[in-house]
């Protein structure tokens, strides 16, 4: 697989982790609010099971029919209740909930003197359990006889984000982001050096077998678009190599170039030619061959 294709693959398939991150992440985003909706509602019923005589009681009735002759019909009241908090199971939300009451007296027309569902317009934002309705009808209250009362009763908690997330699963969004960021830092990777092959495409150069010389810089590509790391001898040999059109250097050629008026370079030469060769197999499909010891080959290594 050529350097380009890889790259391309490598973003497309970091691309559809991020997606797919995101997409888990929402779902159990909406899962972790589905379950503090639930929380509220077993918490609102055991609450208003603890409290059913407290607040339908003869006394607390009547106050609600004050309450709404005198702020208006309906009327909402905002509290924050010991024993709603306690039975909720999720410890951050205990000192961000409460109950609202709603109350609604058919007997009074729906023209509210003053408005007083505060409490219900700062929770638009909060999450709130199933409303429990409790109708109260016929009651004999001394100051309004036969009056109709209609109660409701909805728990809420004032989230936060942070909240949701301490509640969420996190471990399968938390994989896709560990994949996702793996799969960056090798597009990274692969896209410099496809950038790096386009790079030396643009350059004046040499191509023998799958190794590249570029006259423009001076260096060795291999097929990937990597430069190959030599010594200043070993570059000088391979140049000698790829300037040579026939691909063959005699041994007093190379000493003379680069042994000038040595008198004898043989071992100098048997030895650096004896590094070349793995670095040049290793890095290419190219190998250096002796020609009847007097000259040097680089030739196409054929499996």
């Amino acid at each position: 697989m050529n350097t380009r294709l890889a790259a391309n693959l490598s973003v497309l398939f970091t691309t559809c982790l991020l997606v797919l991150s995101f997409s888990f992440g929402f779902h159990n985003y909406s899962e972790a609010q589905k379950a503090i909706v639930s929380d509220l509602n077993q918490a609102l019923q055991q609450t208003i099971m603890q409290n059913s005589q407290l607040w339908m009681s003869q006394d607390s009735l009547k106050t609600y029919s004050h309450l709404s002759t005198l702020f208006g019909n309906p009327v909402s009241i905002e509290s924050y209740n010991k024993d709603f908090a306690e039975a909720l199971q999720f410890e951050q939300l205990k000192d961000k909930s409460g109950i609202i009451i709603h109350i609604k007296n058919k007997k009074i027309q729906d023209e509210p003197i003053a408005k007083n569902n505060a409490g219900q317009d700062a929770t638009k934002n909060y999450l709130a359990s199933d409303t429990v309705i409790w109708i109260s009808a016929n009651l004999n209250l001394p100051e309004s006889a036969q009056e109709e009362l209609g109660i409701s009763f909805q728990g809420y908690a004032n989230y936060s984000k942070s909240d949701v997330l301490a509640i969420m699963n996190k471990k399968l969004t938390s994989l896709f982001l560990i994949l996702t960021l793996l799969s960056a830092c090798l597009s990274f990777v692969l896209m410099r050096r496809r950038n790096a092959a386009t790079s030396v495409q643009k350059e004046k150069t040499s191509s023998f077998g799958n190794l590249t010389y570029s006259y423009d810089s001076a260096c060795f590509y291999k097929e990937d678009g990597e430069k190959l790391k030599l010594t200043p001898q070993q570059y000088k040999i391979m140049e000698m190599f790829f300037l040579t059109p026939s691909h063959i250097l005699a041994r007093t050629d190379i000493c003379e170039a680069l042994w000038p008026g040595k008198d004898n370079a043989d071992e100098t030469l048997n030895t650096l030619i004896r590094r070349l060769r793995p670095l040049i197999e290793e890095n290419s499909n190219l190998k250096i061959t002796t020609d009847r010891g007097r000259a040097y080959q680089l030739e196409i290594n054929v499996p």
